[in-house]
This record gives structure tokens, sequence and C-alpha cells, in this order.
């Protein structure tokens, strides 16, 4: 996916949020924990994961737009013009790995309930933060991606998806599963 403005980011975002809640949002207690095999990862720990990650994006971006703002010489009123960027390959290079998350990442045990209502608060964080994105020059601030190196404001805006829907794929195995038996 090629994005061409910070719109174009969040609505790819908010696509793969609202496919992840209408996986889960139906889950009874038993499939929110079921597990296919030893140390795979529920769905609920899937959703806890994705809360934690989307709860330190919002403290990266926002530090990322403080670097960016810091540096301009006067903060712009219209919108900014994003050069169009895509993550295809970055998506390619981990799509048939498996990768374990750090330990500062992995579920700690919150209720499915706790994750999806710490996922709304996270993305209205975000949200609130985007007319300042929108405002910034967001190639101008980059943090390093510990697999990728470094994703510049805009990348890792849309990093957040990406990362999403690599775990809307194991939730929806996890339900296929689910339902076979």
């Amino acid at each position: 996916m090629i994005y061409n403005s910070v719109a174009d980011i969040c609505v790819a975002n908010d696509d793969v949020r609202r496919r992840i809640v209408e996986q889960v949002e139906s889950l009874n207690e038993a499939q929110q924990i079921f597990r296919p095999t030893e140390g795979a990862w529920s769905a609920a720990e899937i959703v806890e994961h994705l809360a934690i990650i989307e709860g330190n994006m919002v403290r990266l971006v926002s530090k990322l737009l403080g670097k960016v703002e810091s540096e301009a010489d006067a903060p712009g009123t219209e919108p900014r013009s994003m050069p169009p960027f895509s993550l295809d390959d970055y998506e390619a290079q981990v799509r048939d790995q498996k990768l374990v998350a750090p330990e500062p990442i992995q579920p700690r045990g919150a209720s499915l309930n706790e994750s999806l209502a710490r996922l709304n608060e996270t993305r209205a964080a975000l949200n609130a933060l985007r007319p300042r994105i929108e405002l910034a020059d967001g190639t101008r601030a980059t943090y390093p991606h510990p697999f990728f190196g470094p994703l510049n404001l805009y990348q890792w805006l849309a990093f957040i998806g990406m990362h999403e829907a690599r775990h809307l794929g194991q939730i929806e195995g996890l339900v296929k599963m689910m339902n076979a038996e």
C-alpha cells in the first residue's frame, strides 16, 4: 500500500483496528484464552500486546512530533504534503518469520475487555495528535525500529497498522481453528 497522506495512514490503521475488534468482540471467555500450542498467544494476549504497542507508539509519536515542532522555524497553519511511501518491503521482510516480542511488550494477563478499552484510549490519543502531525514535517525526525532500522514519524504511524495487520492474521487463524473444533 502506498500512503500519500496522514489521512491515508489513519484510514488504513482504523480499518485494521475495526477488523480486529470484529474478530474478537464475539469470542466467549474460553475462546478468548484459547492457545493452539504451548507458548502461542491467545486472542486476548494478542490484543493486550497490541494495546501495549500502541501505548508505546503514542509516546514515540509525541516525542518525534515534539522534536519536529521544536526545530521548525514557525508552526504551519496548513497541512503539509507528505512524500508518498510504502511499508510493503518491511512487511515482506517479516511475513514468514516467527518474531519474538521483547519482554516489555509481551502480554501480562489483562482481560480482552481491558485491552480493548486500552486500545480505544490509545487510538483516541493518537487521533488527538493528528492535527499536529498533519502540520509537521514528519520526515525530519526518526527513531530506530529494532528490526527495520530508522523510521520517520510517518512510517512509525503506518507501522501501527502494519503490525496490527500481522496480528489480525494470527487472530483470524485462531478463530478458524476454534471453529473447526
